[in-house]
């Protein structure tokens, strides 16, 4: 089987993008990830044949760091180059993250097929960079800021084959998923721990992903609440099933899951996002229109922010705003696969 090189480091959002891909190609190609050394880059690839690079983000004031990161990256590049010329890939595609700087660049330098993943609604610094030398950049909305050219193909984000769309269920409680993305979020952790103190609506069920260090009550239940709580969530596809609600951020991977599960869904963008790229990712899907989405400012302190939630919580269940989409598409992945293997040598 030849050699196919996916590339990604950094987020959950990035990495299962890769892996999706990686999905799709395994019939046909062996599949070797490329990534860094933060601690998502470990844990969702402890399954995968993956080679872990001590890449550094080019996003610095500080000169010195710069220096230090460029040199770093350097040595990356000329590791993955002699990995290239030794395996002979087929073609690499980067997900993102700044990993996916020296190892694309290294294939372009040796004549490879190079292919990025923006996943987002605005392009991130790497990004921008590699598309000048991309054969395709597949981007997840149909307007990305910061790119522009033939070679974009809207493709979709590719997410987990296991991610699909379900029947809603008409459960009394109503059950809720939260989470903050992979490594959690602090401001929503502190709006449902408000949230569960005094809730008085309807019956409702809780199933909430923290993040790494910050579980600090893992059950509690009153009259009008159940509520659960887990670091990280493995089985999210059953958790998406078995929910009505998502309260969630708004990166690119959760972004694109909601496109699928068509839940209703409460997003809050993080904040410090680079580019505010989580709010043009909120804006987008809610104007896709393929279920009820309503986006709070996350600005909004935590007594206001808790609020906002909760009045929309209480339109969602009264309303009963539970719907599934009439049309099925073709999966992101699918759409790559078709594009890279237009320029895969026989």
């Amino acid at each position: 089987m030849r050699n196919v090189f996916l590339v990604a480091g950094g987020t959950g959002g990035h990495i299962n993008a890769a892996i999706s891909v990686g999905e799709e190609l395994s019939d046909k190609y062996n599949i070797i990830y490329l990534s860094g050394t933060r601690y998502l880059d470990y844990q969702l690839f402890k399954n995968f044949e993956c080679i872990h690079l001590d890449s550094k983000p080019l996003r610095t004031k500080n000169p010195f760091t710069l220096i230090k990161n460029i040199l770093s990256n350097l040595l990356v590049f000329l590791k993955i180059l002699v990995l290239f010329i030794k395996k002979k890939p087929s073609f690499i595609l980067g997900a993102g993250g700044y990993v996916c700087g020296p190892t694309l660049l290294a294939g372009k330098v040796l004549g490879k097929p190079i292919f990025i993943i923006e996943q987002n609604a605005v392009a991130g610094l790497t990004n921008k960079l590699l598309a000048k030398i991309s054969t395709k950049i597949f981007t997840n909305f149909k307007q990305t800021k910061g790119l522009e050219g033939s070679q974009i193909v809207v493709a979709g984000n590719p997410i987990r084959s296991n991610i699909k769309e379900s029947k809603i269920p008409r459960n009394t409680p109503i059950r809720i998923l939260v989470f903050g993305g992979s490594l959690g979020a602090t401001q929503i952790n502190r709006v449902i721990e408000n949230i569960i103190n005094i809730w008085v609506g309807k019956e409702i069920e809780i199933m909430h992903q923290v993040g790494k260090g910050n579980l600090t009550k893992k059950e509690f239940m009153s009259e009008a609440v159940t509520y659960r709580a887990t670091e990280y969530i493995e089985d999210m596809d059953t958790e998406y099933e078995k929910s009505q609600i998502i309260i969630a951020r708004a990166g690119a991977s959760t972004i694109s899951e909601l496109r699928v599960v068509k839940r209703p869904a409460i997003l809050i963008p993080y904040p410090a996002a680079t580019d505010n790229h989580q709010w043009y990712n909120a804006h987008e899907l809610k104007n896709e229109d393929l279920s009820y989405i309503e986006v709070l400012d996350p600005k909004l302190n935590d007594e206001l922010l808790t609020n906002k939630v909760i009045e929309q919580l209480d339109i969602i269940i009264n309303q009963e705003k539970f719907y599934q989409n009439k049309f099925d598409e073709v999966p992101a992945a699918k759409i790559i696969r078709m594009e890279v293997e237009k320029y895969v040598r026989s």
